[in-house]
């Protein structure tokens, strides 16, 4: 059963009012139910909702229950979706028909039969399940970040989708100061109190676009789309600024400790690897600097762009 706190998410796309009162009758309060009455209204519900299942009846207006699947399934952003279509009665080639364009099951009314109740809730757990394990591939196990894989694979999409529109796109390196220290004082413990606290604190602090991730270590980047270099800047203090702020209680007294940023803009043709690695550069410069503070790196072919220095870089954060 879904936890009272978390109900699951449920599109019924279903013009007869006596499907919602099946469902909510079966489910109670262990679901959130969003009803639409026709085809289009159930594509951009189910890209809005991000639903747990969609029950989509083939008999649905303008657009049949069929090409609701199809659609969805062919959407990224929802093609994970599980869908089940509904029917009074269906032959094989119906439900071949359908499980061909990507639903899980094909039900028969009524929806207040407990074979189907059973069904739905298999397939809600499936669900579940699917999505826990999807989350835990994705995200750092200890502050909830994406790791760096995750964020290899979203910030490529991102640059193309910032790039079919032409617009800015800039990322930061961000790394603890003198983050050694933290560990041989006040343990490892600590240490990774201070990696979270880091992580929650830039999370806040950045914007809902940015795209943020643990790539190890006390080590963090983001992806700033539609921001310019100079608009980044101001992102990347806003983070530094909040980090300063962090104070963790110890049994040695209280804990602050600063972080220092790089930052670049990506330029026509580079990857998101390429711009990290200009972006570690001038987290480099900054180190060499005095640390806490934030340096925009140059473009490639600048002073900066020096493999020596690349090099160093790792040796200077420690």
């Amino acid at each position: 059963m879904a936890d009272a706190q978390d109900p699951w998410r449920i599109l019924l796309v279903d013009p007869r009012s006596e499907s919602l009162e099946a469902l909510e009758g079966q489910f109670g309060k262990e679901a959130m139910i969003e009803v639409v009455a026709d085809g289009e209204s159930a594509l951009a519900a189910a890209d809005r909702l991000i639903p747990d299942l969609v029950l989509v009846d083939v008999e649905t207006p303008e657009l049949d229950g069929y090409e609701i699947c199809r659609t969805i399934k062919n959407n990224p952003s929802s093609r994970d979706t599980p869908i089940v279509l509904i029917n009074f009665s269906a032959d094989e080639d119906d439900e071949a028909r359908g499980l061909m364009l990507g639903a899980i099951d094909y039900v028969s009314r009524p929806l207040s039969s407990l074979i189907v109740y059973a069904r739905i809730l298999n397939h809600l757990t499936m669900a579940r399940a699917v999505s826990e394990l999807k989350r835990l591939a994705s995200t750092d196990p200890l502050t909830g970040a994406f790791n760096r894989r995750h964020f290899a694979d979203m910030s490529g999409k991102e640059l193309a989708r910032m790039r079919r529109y032409h617009n800015a796109v800039s990322c930061l390196i961000l790394d603890i100061d003198h983050f050694k220290r933290v560990n041989d004082v006040y343990g490892h413990d600590v240490g990774d109190e201070a990696i979270i606290a880091t992580s929650r604190t830039a999370r806040k602090a950045l914007r809902t676009e940015d795209i943020f991730a643990r790539i190890g270590g006390e080590e963090f980047v983001a992806l700033l789309p539609m921001t310019n270099l100079q608009g980044a800047f101001v992102v990347a203090e806003r983070v530094r600024n909040s980090i300063g702020e962090i104070a963790i209680q110890t049994r040695l007294g209280t804990l602050s400790f600063t972080a220092s940023i790089g930052l670049v803009e990506l330029s026509d043709g580079e990857t998101v690897e390429q711009a990290l690695k200009r972006a570690d550069v001038a987290l480099y410069e900054a180190k060499h600097a005095g640390r806490n503070r934030v340096v925009m790196g140059e473009c490639p072919g600048g002073s900066q762009w020096n493999g020596a220095k690349e090099e160093a870089s790792a040796e200077a954060r420690r």
